[in-house]
């Protein structure tokens, strides 16, 4: 994998998130320019890949979302697959993922992993995965309360948490925290990559329409969705039940204020941290090697896979 791959695919797969900086190093500035949000995306092709849409009463217009589908699910019709929720970065753009699905092929077929579907969620370029409080995008309401049955109800999958995995790219990998800590119902396994975990005064400064349109401007309401709380709030359900991996490039600081968190409530998770990766999803892909797939093997072991 050439270091121009990992570049152009990580920056596809999310712009730069001005989150707070490791200690010592100042954020930095301008960014890649965001898609315009909007419920129904541009479709991307790929290998295995395909551009769907449902109808959706929370957002009153069809929802898009892009579904890789393994290729044992067309060679092995009476077989059900676990499913991992991808959540892209702030920026929204999905047109590295064809390229991300190349990989996950290639694991499977290598054994390192499980054949599973993937999903890779419409996040409205920059919801961090909630419901807006002050405009028409209840992106957390559209994905809990209707993608993933439609899902379970469209395609073949293992519809328990067990089989069920969240996983996102940085304000992913807030997306990931705050959902999969707020309905440890639903998923079995969190995968936080670089995850976005502003705090309260870095989203006020750097973020401040965002915080006004999801938040409402409210310091209540964000301290509320933020998973340091969600944790706190839901480490009984959580503990012992839910694999969690934490996997951290160039924002530092809100990522090991999780950790730090996560060990004081016992609760059990992975925790790498990787120097001189940068914000790059595929650098640090590449840093955890295997233990990135067998992650998701193990995550999967009590579903009853059918591979």
């Amino acid at each position: 994998m050439t270091t121009l791959f990992l570049l152009a695919l990580s920056v596809s797969l999310a712009a730069t998130v001005h989150a707070q900086p490791a200690k010592g190093k100042s954020p930095k500035k301008g960014g890649a320019a965001r898609a315009e949000a909007q419920w129904v995306t541009p479709p991307v092709q790929g290998a295995n890949l395909h551009h769907k849409t449902f109808e959706s009463k929370a957002a009153g217009e069809k929802v898009s979302y892009l579904i890789y589908l393994p290729e044992a699910y067309e060679q092995k019709k009476d077989a059900r697959f676990p499913v991992v929720y991808w959540l892209h970065g702030i920026g929204g753009s999905q047109q590295g993922v064809p390229r991300l699905c190349e990989q996950f092929t290639a694991a499977i077929a290598q054994g390192k992993m499980p054949g599973a579907i993937v999903v890779f969620v419409n996040g409205m370029v920059d919801s961090f995965y909630c419901d807006a409080l002050k405009a028409n995008r209840p992106v957390e309401t559209v994905i809990i309360k209707e993608l993933i049955p439609h899902i379970d109800t469209t395609y073949r999958t293992l519809a328990t948490r067990e089989a069920r995995m969240i996983e996102g790219f940085s304000m992913g990998g807030y997306g990931a925290a705050h959902l999969g800590f707020k309905y440890p119902a639903m998923f079995g396994s969190v995968s936080i990559i670089d995850g976005a975990l502003l705090d309260l005064g870095v989203m006020k400064t750097r973020h401040s329409e965002i915080f006004q349109r999801v938040f409402d401007g409210r310091d209540e309401s964000f301290t509320a969705a933020h998973p340091l709380a969600l944790a706190e709030k839901s480490a009984a359900q959580i503990m012992g039940r839910t694999l969690i991996r934490q996997a951290v490039g160039a924002l530092v600081g809100p990522n090991i204020a999780l950790h730090e968190k996560m060990t004081g409530l016992g609760i059990a998770h992975d925790y790498d941290l990787f120097e001189g990766v940068g914000h790059n999803l595929n650098a640090i892909y590449e840093r955890l090697g295997d233990r990135n797939w067998a992650f998701y093997s193990k995550a999967f072991k009590a579903a009853n896979l059918s591979k």
